[in-house]
């Protein structure tokens, strides 16, 4: 007999006696209640055990912006259930059971903000036990101690996850919401997306639960020593978007603005974005909701999913494409009155002498009915003209060519942004010449605006048209590695570099030449207005779009601005917000001509030339070097000489004066004085420390419910209130 099958008999002997003793063990477990391997009896409990079968919650994927500033993330939550029924194993003196029902339903109502007849009528079920319905699922800490201070009878408690949004509402149509859906409401006990990038990025964040199962005694407890099998949950993958928070908060702010003022707005949405590298910054449709009430009043995400007429932006691809495709001038001189538009011969547009005059199909005017006469391009771009554009289409390109360059421009697909669905397509009528005329200065089509600002990203790379993305990466939780990667991609080459080197001097005029208000004089930037009249019952006149995108700066753009809101007011009123909002991305990527003085730029702004060090498993006396001539505002968590955790993070940029926490121990913390402090501040204390805060209102602290100093923990409610 060879050495090969001794081994093989011997370790089938082995696995033989393993088998007998596993069922041995379980003949005794069953019919003598006797673990054999720890010596327990299990008929030393109370009753006669049973097996208890558990499933664990996992978590789901966070999702943080592009400097880590947490979005989302999961948070501890309660399902209330109800025992019902004296005959409730292990019942005591009707300890265990609610029997004072209406009480309960009364105190229960008022603690859930729930109706306390649908509660009572829950309770006086014939059923073992029961949960309380909606206003008793995904209770919060807060509800779940009222509950158990009012020390009512039969109810208890399963611990749940739910998700929350420390920052909400941040562009909450975009990354919408997810919540905690149980098998027995279609789902499979976990917090899945229901919108926006929560769903269509739901197989990344999304979590496999895992599973355990013991003996418990007649009364419920568990027999230690006695768990019968054990599956790990899967916890889900973070995601790391191109958002900027502090752009994006300033985005909203705008967008708000431009709806609360007395003017009459009803909708206002904007996009900005990286213009070399695609990266969507901030994003946002206004009204919006926060995603932890979800009260959503309008679920359309006005940047993607809605076709609107944009108006005179359009123009610019009228003028790229004439540029592009013939011997175009801006300095060529034109007839720049009201357009008498007539049937196209030669594949052009044609212009008669008068209204009525044979073939007449239509007057188009300019804006405020201005009649400039003779003028060149620059100025009929640079004041918006329609009659330059119908000129275009009428002596330098034929309609076939403006309709091919619009294809060029991606405007009749979706961008196929990578997490955005629902994209809307884009629609016109390019069959009737009137139609296609008045295309040419955005009415009687529609565009998306994430459409009209892919587009605008050919005139800021010379001729390459990029696709916007908003997620960065997915990164493995465990491993650390990341399994998507976000990255600049090319989508097109509609027009030459030469082309767009003219039109954005030609954008840049409009700002120079007073055309539009939007652009602060002490910023370099470029621009395009546009003003479209909304057709409501195949009429116009009642509601109008106003638009601006915006390059800054002027040459070599970094950045692409596109803001819309409707009001009803033929003359946009926004420019101020607009203003605001170039400022914060003037100053953040530090783009303008003189935005920043020269005195605050040496001594409050004073950049960290290498950005924020990786201070992490490094001493206090390190850390204190590393950062001498930052002059930063320290602030250490806990007490200890080691760093485990930093805010911000490494190569974050930094800027002399700013806050910066270093957590040294999760024990012995004392609470920091947070007055001052930003929501992302108040949101990274979070993160570092594990400890929940509650925030209320908007803008900066201004009190907090732990006073300075007294000792915090990971039980420790805290919240402040933001003014």
């Amino acid at each position: 007999m060879n050495k090969c099958n001794v081994k093989i008999i011997i370790i089938s002997l082995v696995m033989a006696i393993l088998s007998v003793g596993l069922l041995y063990n379980i003949v005794m477990l069953d019919v003598k209640g006797y673990h054999i391997h720890s010596g327990i009896n299990l008929n030393d409990y109370n009753g006669i055990s049973y097996v208890s079968d558990e499933r664990i919650p996992a978590s789901r994927g966070r999702l943080y912006d592009r400097n880590g500033v947490l979005i989302a993330s999961d948070k501890d939550a309660w399902d209330v259930i109800a025992y019902v029924s004296p005959e409730r194993p292990g019942n005591k003196l009707d300890v265990y059971y609610v029997y004072d029902k209406e009480n309960t339903a009364t105190v229960l109502a008022d603690i859930l903000h729930g109706n306390r007849d649908e509660i009572l009528a829950l309770l006086n079920q014939d059923v073992f036990m029961t949960y309380l319905g909606t206003a008793g699922r995904c209770i919060s800490r807060e509800q779940k101690e009222r509950i158990e201070a009012a020390d009512l009878k039969g109810i208890e408690f399963i611990k749940v996850s739910a998700r929350d949004y420390p920052i909400s509402p941040f562009s909450s149509h975009l990354i919408g919401f997810a919540r905690y859906v149980r098998e027995d409401d279609g789902g499979s006990n976990v917090i899945e997306g229901q919108t926006g990038l929560e769903a269509s990025l739901n197989e990344y964040m999304v979590g496999t639960e895992g599973s355990q199962s013991y003996y418990r005694d007649t009364n419920g407890s568990p027999i230690v020593g006695q768990q019968i099998d054990y599956v790990a949950p899967i916890n889900g993958k973070d995601v790391y978007l191109t958002l900027d928070s502090r752009i994006q908060s300033a985005l909203q702010k705008c967008l708000a603005k431009s709806m609360d003022s007395g003017f009459s707005g009803d909708i206002a949405w904007g996009i900005v974005l990286e213009a070399q590298t695609g990266r969507i910054l901030g994003y946002d449709t206004c009204p919006t909701f926060d995603q932890n009430t979800v009260d959503i009043k309008d679920y359309l995400d006005y940047c993607s999913m809605v076709s609107y007429e944009p108006g005179s932006v359009m123009k610019t691809f009228t003028y790229a494409a004439t540029i592009d495709a013939s011997n175009f001038s801006p300095d060529d001189m034109y007839y720049g009155n009201r357009y008498y538009v007539g049937w196209p011969e030669n594949g052009h547009l044609t212009r008669v002498s008068y209204e009525g005059a044979p073939g007449w199909l239509s007057t188009i005017q300019n804006y405020d009915d201005i009649n400039p006469g003779t003028i060149n391009f620059w100025q009929a771009y640079g004041t918006s003209m329609n009659s330059g554009v119908l000129t275009c289409l009428e002596k330098y390109i034929t309609i076939d060519t403006y309709t091919d360059y619009l294809y060029k421009f991606g405007f009749y697909k979706p961008t196929g942004v990578y997490g955005i669905e629902n994209e809307a397509e884009g629609i016109a009528n390019l069959d009737h010449p009137l139609d296609i005329a008045t295309s040419t200065f955005g009415q009687g089509c529609g565009y998306t605006a994430l459409q009209v600002i892919q587009a605008y990203t050919a005139f800021c790379n010379e001729g390459k048209m990029l696709r916007p993305y908003i997620v960065d990466r997915v990164v493995d939780s465990y491993t650390g590695e990341t399994v998507y990667q976000g990255q600049r991609e090319v989508v097109g080459e509609p027009i030459k570099p030469e082309t767009a080197e003219t039109i954005l001097k030609m954008m840049e005029y409009t700002v120079t030449s007073g055309g539009t208000i939007y652009v602060d004089k002490r910023f370099s930037g470029g621009g395009k207005t546009g003003t479209g009249e909304v057709a409501e019952n195949g009429r116009y006149g009642g509601k109008y779009i106003h638009s601006i995108i915006l390059t800054l700066p002027a040459e070599n753009p970094e950045i692409l601005l596109y803001v819309c809101y409707r009001d009803r007011y033929a003359y946009a009123r926004n420019h101020q917000w607009v203003r605001d909002l170039e400022a914060v991305i003037s100053e953040q990527y530090r783009i303008a001509k003189d935005a920043i003085p020269e005195e605050t730029t040496e001594n409050t702004r004073r950049e960290f030339v290498n950005g924020m060090p990786n201070l992490v498993n490094h001493t206090l006396q390190y850390a204190n070097k590393k950062l001498a001539d930052v002059q930063a505002n320290m602030i250490l968590l806990g007490t200890g000489n080691t760093v485990i955790a930093q805010y911000p993070a490494e190569n974050s940029t930094l800027v002399s004066g700013q806050r910066i926490m270093l957590l040294v121990n999760k024990d012995n913390m004392k609470m920091p004085n947070m007055s001052g402090w930003s929501r992302k501040e108040v949101t990274a204390f979070w993160e570092l420390t594990g400890i929940q805060v509650t925030l209320d209102g908007s803008g900066y602290v201004t009190s907090q419910s732990v006073a300075v100093g007294e000792s915090i923990n990971q039980n420790t409610p805290i919240t402040v209130k933001l003014e």
